[in-house]
């Protein structure tokens, strides 16, 4: 790749992390395996990874606009043509690397809290380890900033998708959204578009899901042909479902708040000096 790349390797597991692209892993494999999609060759799109980092928010903020203390916050829309500010800064900024080991990795986002924009500086890192058993992904976010921040920490992985993918994990209720994607207050039965919960989950259905479960218990299972992938995450109390019906894009996002939290209600704040954390194990079996 003509970009700076990471490769981190420990055992049958293998992450290739692109720090310059926005924090991403580009590929994550197991004995040769792929765990998340592999990125095409030559991308530089977080939308085309493996997986990318979101900070300091989770999903989207309505037309990017928000008021906190008497403060109007404006955000430029970050994913035309749609009018939302979506998943943060760190997934289209540039990350340094400070820790760069053999099955291990840090890379660090900093935000100075310039205006206009975020006016909250802060700091985010994260960190990527493989061992014998599979990969962790820690994310951690400081407020360097004088006043509280809202702050939010998510992961957004691409697992990979086949036709005999079924898809297993338990949440309280699906958060309805509108035609343009923000919440509309409802929250739907948690088996709204299939009983993800049963005992050996369910297959994805026709159409497409882009919806957080919220009260999720912090577990996932996805299994196919190719075997069993796990999720176990903390920090986490929703996790997001976006599953198009492009037939290889299946993300399984453990998020720290709903979408639009700072408009609706729940999203966290993180006093001066505070930090907050966010961590996701992925393993095969």
């Amino acid at each position: 790749m003509d970009m700076p790349h990471l490769i981190i390797e420990h055992g049958d597991w293998r992450a290739l992390i692109l720090p310059q692209a926005g924090g991403l892993l580009a590929a994550l494999e197991c004995g040769g395996v792929p765990v998340l999609r592999a990125m095409p060759e030559g991308s530089t799109d977080p939308l085309d990874a493996a997986c990318f980092p979101m900070v300091p928010w989770c999903n989207r903020i309505a037309s990017g606009l928000f008021a906190l203390a008497g403060e109007r916050i404006s955000l430029a829309p970050n994913f035309l043509p749609e009018p939302h500010a979506i998943h943060g800064h760190g997934w289209q900024s540039a990350w340094d690397v400070t820790v760069a080991e053999a099955s291990r990795c840090t890379l660090v986002h900093r935000h100075h809290g310039t205006a206009p924009g975020w006016p909250w500086a802060y700091e985010a890192r994260q960190t990527v380890v493989l061992d014998a058993a599979g990969c962790t992904i820690t994310l951690l976010l400081t407020n360097h900033a004088d006043m509280p921040m809202p702050a939010g920490l998510g992961l957004h992985p691409y697992l990979r998708r086949r036709p005999e993918s079924r898809v297993r994990f338990a949440a309280g209720s699906v958060v309805a959204v509108g035609a343009d994607m923000i919440p509309t207050g409802e929250h739907l039965p948690p088996a709204h578009f299939g009983d993800f919960a049963a005992a050996g989950g369910t297959s994805l259905p026709a159409g497409l899901i882009d919806h957080c479960y919220a009260e999720w218990d912090g577990a996932a299972v996805l299994e196919d042909d190719l075997g069993t992938i796990t999720l176990h995450a903390s920090g986490a109390p929703h996790l997001h479902l976006y599953a198009p019906e492009t037939p290889d894009i299946l993300c399984l996002e453990p998020v720290s708040h709903l979408p639009d939290a700072v408009n609706a209600g729940g999203m966290p704040s993180c006093a001066p000096g505070e930090t907050i954390s966010l961590s996701l194990r992925i393993s095969v079996a």
